[in-house]
């Protein structure tokens, strides 16, 4: 156990007149009685302090520590033992909260160390999400392939390549912040499904590219509605060229705006 220091940097005892009282004692006991209770030297509480603490001719006591598991009550007291204040108890304790206080929530008024918030095992709890804190750890919802998208969601640093060549594609909620690329001789179709079907929200962004010679139609699912940037009357279909380059935004629930270059 470590002792508590009482007073930093220093204690010194002074009249009302402030000036030092030379001499003064510090009586220690167990609250609510005189029962003499010991001071220390040091943290360690190895070594004890006489009892009571004499200070020097200046008033000055000396580093006096105190037993944390221990509830004080100290008397200052001229040379001659006059009792010049009384206080009990001494409220010096800072009080460490336990493992299962801090897990439950309810350390409250209470010491946590580092070491107890690091294996706090309720935090994900409290804060909405699991929070990456170190090396190694999981961010929440920032996977490859997205289980759920939030605001909150962490995206790509560059847009990872979904190669779908020749057959038709609908797109899925993983597609979200990436390129969906085609490079067939061959025609296809890619359809934007409705949300009902994939919880896309609001603001997600899906680009596309068409390397090959066939004509990539992005068609949208029912009741899904297409717009070109730009422009104010919705579309049935866009086309993607040879060489086409586009991102499709859903800019409201179910309403794509498309915006790049060799779309008709």
């Amino acid at each position: 156990m470590t002792g508590t220091l009482l007073a930093m940097p220093v204690i010194r005892a002074v009249d009302s007149g402030g000036a030092p009282i030379s001499g003064a004692l510090l009586q220690f006991y167990l609250t609510g009685t005189t029962t003499p209770a010991s001071v220390y030297t040091s943290s360690a509480l190895s070594v004890g302090l006489s009892n009571p603490v004499v200070a020097d001719a200046g008033g000055l006591f000396a580093p006096i520590y105190l037993d944390p598991a221990v509830t004080y009550r100290a008397q200052l007291q001229t040379g001659g033992g006059t009792v010049i204040r009384d206080v009990d108890p001494v409220s010096i304790n800072i009080l460490e909260a336990t493992t299962a206080q801090v897990n439950a929530g309810v350390a409250t008024g209470v010491y946590v160390s580092p070491a107890k918030l690091a294996a706090w095992t309720g935090i994900a709890a409290a804060l909405g999400y699991v929070p990456a804190n170190k090396g190694g750890d999981t961010l929440t919802n920032s996977l490859l392939a997205f289980s759920s998208l939030a605001t909150n969601s962490s995206g790509y640093l560059g847009l990872p390549v979904n190669e779908q060549d020749a057959t038709p594609y609908t797109t899925v909620l993983a597609d979200a912040g990436k390129l969906v690329r085609c490079n067939s001789a061959a025609a296809t179709v890619y359809t934007l499904p409705p949300v009902a079907g994939v919880a896309y929200p609001v603001g997600v962004a899906i680009s596309f590219r068409n390397v090959g010679v066939g004509v990539v139609t992005m068609t949208p699912g029912a009741g899904v509605t297409f717009y070109k940037a730009g422009t104010v009357a919705s579309v049935a279909s866009i086309a993607l060229a040879q060489g086409a380059l586009c991102t499709a935004i859903m800019d409201a629930s179910n309403v794509w705006v498309v915006s790049g270059v060799g779309i008709t």
